[in-house]
């Protein structure tokens, strides 16, 4: 994993505590092994910045707490972008 330093300051000044509230406000929005969302729409719903969300969901992967489950391209941007949600063996 390569990180600079500029993402390890952005990481470092987020307090344990605001990351934890943040990753549980986004593991919250996942009630129903259905549901599949986008960082974008994840940060509609919770009304964090995009950047937090990201960060965030990149710490809820790799606690397999969510999986991608797919991709969708942007209509706007036409970029392909992840989709998240429970992973299967939890949401089966």
């Amino acid at each position: 994993m390569r990180t600079t330093h500029t993402q390890l300051a952005g990481y470092d000044s987020v307090t344990g505590t605001k990351r934890c509230t943040q990753k549980q406000m986004i593991a919250d929005l996942f009630y129903s092994k259905h549901l599949t969302l986008t960082r974008q729409e994840i940060a509609d719903r919770t009304n964090l910045r995009l950047s937090s969300v990201c960060g965030r969901v990149r710490e809820l992967l790799d606690d397999e707490t969510l999986q991608v489950r797919g991709e969708q391209k942007c209509a706007a941007t036409g970029v392909m972008n992840e989709i998240l949600g429970l992973p299967i063996e939890v949401a089966a």
